[in-house]
């Protein structure tokens, strides 16, 4: 894709360069912010949340939800965090810095973030995929999924739809 002139900003964009993302899985946003640093350990990369002992701790893994493009050859992906088990969690601690992680079997996992441009994609179903420890693991939805964003993942994405959301992040 080439720059695209914005409606918002009337500046150029290069949108080969953008892909929307998430800072944060949006359960810790939903922690007060005055509870964060003794509720909460996030990083670049992972996330776990403590409730103080009402409930189990929850895991966070930073992840790419990869969505091909028709007639590209590269495909934009969406920076988003996937809730994991504590022991998906540790092996993939483990395996972090592991040439040969990619031979580790995928590993459930739910979106944990509420997708612009979409509907309801808060804890649908998936699974990560560990690659190597110079690229960051995918989130692949559940192939059964009927979701909007299951079919884009499954079938492609015309450009004009990454321009819409990549719209939606910048402005």
């Amino acid at each position: 894709m080439d720059k695209v002139r914005c409606g918002t900003c009337v500046g150029e964009h290069d949108l080969s360069e953008m892909e929307p993302s998430y800072t944060y899985p949006d359960a810790y946003l939903a922690v007060p912010p005055e509870e964060r640093s003794t509720r909460t350990t996030v990083g670049n990369d992972e996330c776990r949340l403590d409730d103080g002992g009402t409930s189990d701790p929850r895991f966070f893994l930073r992840v790419l939800l990869p969505m091909p493009i028709r007639g590209e050859a590269d495909a934009c992906a969406w920076g988003v965090w996937a809730e994991v088990s504590e022991a998906a969690f540790v092996r993939a601690r483990e395996l972090w810095d592991d040439p040969a992680q990619y031979d580790e079997p995928p590993f459930q996992a739910t979106l944990a973030n509420a997708l612009t441009c979409y509907s309801s994609t808060l804890g649908l179903p998936g699974e990560v995929t560990l690659s190597g420890p110079a690229t960051i693991p995918t989130f692949t939805l559940a192939n059964e999924l009927d979701h909007p964003l299951a079919r884009e993942q499954r079938d492609g994405v015309h450009p004009e739809r990454v321009v819409e959301w990549l719209f939606a992040h910048l402005h």
